[in-house]
């Protein structure tokens, strides 16, 4: 048999609920004469009769019954998912969940979000502050609508679009500058170093930039925090590797930033979805501000976006 036409379901379930072929044209708002066409569609599909017709009235037959029981509740079922879908749809039209590398969320994100909640005051955004790797975790158990962060190399099912290219840089107190324009982790190598932790992904590029080199630094201080790490540089601690955003945030006056000269020393910081990723309303407008925060390197930009 082939699949049974849902429009046809429901009617019989009007049929049935009613007990009149009359009654349930006048709440479909079709001629009776449809209803009792659609009943004999279904009844020709399944061969069997599905209602015993009388000179008054009209009644399920066994075979209608066993239908009715059956299908009223996966009707119902799928009427109670169709209608909580509706409900997060509804909640979500001015409410936007996303996630966000912590470097950029203490440097680029503070003056986003504040001009977006000027422009769309009736919006609520709710922030995730986590590393690329729980940002996706995130982004898989639809938690988050997207991520903000670094890319990360041979991830399947999500898609990456790349907002600006960050350099790493050798924040330098004066007690440990050289002078030099650039800077390669070879000449570190004795230096006391101020590094993020290993589960942050630039501490993953350090890594791989110095096992190319073929050496170890001398790290002394371990952070999670890029902002942390500024402030020991900035007391004069030690050298750190930390990328331009967060650099240029720093107080020129209590260090220098060196470009590193080695190889593959940059990374892409762009917006993270999963394939397929359907935006709603205040999302779009929300990445749509995160663009020119981002494109503009500040916030210059960004009161006169008009969207």
């Amino acid at each position: 048999m082939n699949a049974v036409n849902l429009k046809l379901l429901q009617t019989f379930l009007l049929v049935a609920e009613h007990g009149s072929f009359r009654r349930a044209a006048e709440i479909a708002n079709r001629a009776p004469s449809a209803i009792s066409m659609q009943i004999r569609d279904l009844e020709a599909q399944v061969g069997l009769r599905l209602f015993v017709r009388k000179a008054q009235r009209i009644s399920l037959s066994p075979e209608g019954r066993r239908l009715f029981d059956r299908t009223k509740g996966a009707m119902d079922n799928v009427q109670s998912e169709l209608s909580e879908l509706s409900n997060i749809a509804a909640r979500r039209r001015g409410q936007v969940q996303i996630g966000c590398a912590p470097t950029l969320a203490a440097s680029y994100m503070g003056d986003i979000l504040y001009n977006f909640a000027r422009r769309y005051p009736d919006s609520v955004v709710s922030v995730r502050e986590v590393p690329p790797t729980e940002g996706l975790e995130l982004l898989q158990q639809q938690k988050v609508e997207f991520y903000i962060g670094p890319e990360v190399a041979g991830i399947k099912d999500f898609e990456f679009e790349a907002l600006i290219t960050d350099q790493l840089l050798a924040c330098t107190p004066p007690q440990f500058d050289t002078g030099v324009d650039q800077i390669s982790v070879t000449d570190l190598d004795k230096t006391p170093m101020i590094l993020l932790d290993s589960k942050t992904a630039l501490r993953l590029l350090v890594d791989q930039v110095t096992k190319r080199a073929g050496i170890t630094l001398n790290v002394r201080y371990e952070l999670q925090n890029a902002t942390t790490a500024m402030n020991l540089v900035e007391a004069g601690l030690g050298v750190a590797i930390l990328p331009e955003i967060v650099a240029a945030h720093g107080d020129k006056n209590r260090f220098r930033a060196i470009p590193l000269s080695d190889p593959m020393t940059e990374r892409m910081i762009g917006i993270v979805t999963t394939r397929g990723y359907v935006k709603h309303n205040y999302s779009e407008r929300l990445l749509a501000f995160i663009r020119a925060g981002f494109g503009g390197r500040g916030t210059a930009n960004l009161g006169e976006l008009d969207i």
